[in-house]
């Protein structure tokens, strides 16, 4: 069982970088995936480790790393969709990604990609849309010229 959840402080977050090989940005805020014990009472390993910024237009992280041997691990994937709908309830219309956050091919199994809105074409995504249909939102983001009033 592991557990996703925001981190608290910046020397909390500091050490969380360190241990799993990141940088740490402390302009940042940031989110944590741990592995837990069968009585979810404390943690055994961490996961893996988001950072982010933002602001009321958009939000940006900076980066994603993986403990080593985690990196394909869901809860990388489940840790950056908490990034994500924690900025959707705080009603950030989108999400970009720096290039070097992490590994292309995963950003891209994120769902990221460049934002025709976005004059730099930065790899981003418009949550609104993406929490409309989750499923179906690179497909729509490929059309939007199809759906104008989106």
């Amino acid at each position: 069982m592991f557990q996703v959840q925001p981190v608290r402080s910046r020397a909390l977050q500091a050490e969380i970088a360190e241990a799993v090989g990141a940088p740490y940005y402390d302009d940042t805020f940031a989110f944590y995936a741990a592995e837990l014990t069968d009585d979810a009472q404390s943690v055994t390993a961490l996961l893996g480790l988001c950072q982010f910024t933002y602001a009321p237009n958009e939000a940006v992280i900076r980066s994603v790393a993986a403990a080593p041997g985690c990196e394909e691990d869901e809860a990388i994937t489940v840790m950056v969709r908490a990034v994500m709908a924690f900025l959707n309830h705080a009603e950030i219309p989108l999400v970009f990604i720096e290039e070097d956050a992490a590994e292309a091919d995963r950003i891209k199994k994120w769902g990221f990609r460049p934002l025709k809105a976005d004059p730099a074409g930065r790899p981003g995504i418009d949550l609104a849309r993406f929490y409309r249909s989750p499923c179906h939102y690179n497909k729509e983001e490929t059309d939007e010229n199809d759906h104008p009033n989106d």
